[in-house]
């Protein structure tokens, strides 16, 4: 029997509206606006539907995916994010890698994603059809238990982190360590201590954007725990100071 384990995560889903010619009411309180977000309706060319399951783009995902054979035999494995926006038509567009585990598994994720094209109830802005944004994250691994992967990616995502993180600070090994991150990434992308310590490692690189992409990304999930003994670590580094600018805009 084969070995391959889907595991959907999240679907998380953006309410920022991002309909063309979209001008707000500046004199409306904000509490007034009613979103209604995108659902996945499983069902080409869809009538009118009440009631969409959120389960129906989970197990839509999990029966069309095939894990690519490239990259089953070279044992690739991770966590997959994906982020798209559901147009005003229910077509899927924009879709973009956040997180990639391999190529062949990104180019996978994509084909079936724009095969739920037609099949989307489009999100409501006040009651007019807007384009919005979600995300969805997905495992891709070939142990046959969600316990045991749990595990498993914790474990390579942790030993990644502790790793990098001595790399960094106490060898000077920046570029070492930013491989180090980005492999604990692969297998935990929704983890902040792994992008904020990408982030410097790419800031100290040279690489600004990138480190700007992750800083973005943890500000997306969640605050910085400004009390962590790596940050403090940091401190003196323009990587440190470049961050805190960042910090204080938001």
């Amino acid at each position: 029997m084969k070995k391959l384990l889907f595991i959907m995560l999240a679907i998380c889903i953006c309410l920022l509206a991002l309909g063309q010619n979209d001008t707000p009411n500046l004199n409306r309180d904000i509490d007034e606006v009613e979103i209604s977000p995108p659902a996945f309706t499983g069902i080409a060319n869809y009538a009118d539907l009440v009631n969409v399951d959120a389960k129906y783009l989970q197990k839509y995902l999990s029966s069309n995916i095939t894990y690519p054979k490239e990259a089953e035999r070279c044992g690739r494995e991770g966590t997959e994010v994906i982020k798209f926006n559901v147009n005003a038509q229910g077509k899927v567009t924009n879709i973009d890698i956040v997180n990639g585990v391999c190529p062949e598994i990104d180019k996978e994720l994509v084909r079936v994603l724009e095969s739920t094209n037609g099949m989307w109830k489009p999100g409501v802005k006040d009651g007019i059809p807007v384009s919005m944004e979600q995300e969805v994250s997905i495992v891709f691994s070939l142990t046959e238990s969600t316990e045991l992967t749990n595990e498993k990616f914790l474990k390579v995502a942790t030993a990644c982190f502790t790793q990098g993180a001595e790399c960094f600070f106490e060898k000077g090994k920046s570029k070492k360590a930013e491989r180090l991150f980005t492999k604990g990434i692969t297998y935990m992308p929704h983890d902040q201590s792994l992008l904020l310590m990408r982030g410097l490692c790419r800031y100290e690189r040279g690489n600004r954007e990138g480190a700007r992409d992750d800083w973005n990304r943890l500000f997306e999930l969640g605050s910085i725990d400004m009390n962590s003994k790596f940050l403090a670590q940091a401190e003196g580094l323009e990587a440190y100071e470049a961050l805190m600018e960042m910090l204080a805009d938001k």
